[in-house]
């Protein structure tokens, strides 16, 4: 299904800057979230060194890193959030599977970088009031994604 596209494309270069620049913005937008704006919004309610929190969380940063999975991830995320973080049992027990399903930031980058650069590259004019849309479209659809990695592949085909 790829293969014929890319044959067909008369610059390649700009089609590999275009997704090269497709690939920057997403891993700069996770990293602005999770570096910068998620533990902004931890100091602003604990008013703790949300640094250290993530240092503790390391196993489970680790566990999800290589499985892409925050289904798999959640043994390990509730092991550090109550024996390194010491955070209430119970909180964490209630919390962590919900965040697991819900709390898909990732995917709901992902999904409006995607859908966005889509239209782009299809000419279709992007105003704010259009990227604000598939902003929230991707959020929504974020919210219930299954925890399991490569899963949501197919959900950009309806956001276009």
């Amino acid at each position: 299904l790829i293969l014929p596209r890319i044959i067909a494309v008369e610059d390649a270069g700009q089609l590999f800057r275009s997704v090269g620049f497709f690939t920057f913005t997403v891993i700069l937008g996770i990293l602005v979230h999770g570096l910068l704006i998620l533990p902004g919004i931890y100091y602003l309610i604990v008013r703790k060194n949300p640094y250290r929190f993530i240092l503790n969380q390391g196993e489970a940063l680790l566990t999800a890193f290589g499985t892409a999975s925050s289904t798999a991830t959640l043994p390990s995320s509730i092991a550090c959030l109550e024996e390194k973080n010491k955070v209430n049992r119970n909180v964490v027990r209630f919390v962590v599977p919900i965040g697991a399903t819900i709390n898909m930031d990732g995917t709901a980058l992902y999904e409006a970088v995607a859908a966005i650069f889509i239209a782009q590259s299809r000419e279709v004019d992007m105003d704010f009031a259009r990227v604000l849309i598939v902003s929230i479209t991707a959020t929504a659809a974020s919210v219930g994604a299954a925890g399991i990695p490569q899963v949501n592949l197919t959900g950009n085909k309806e956001m276009h």
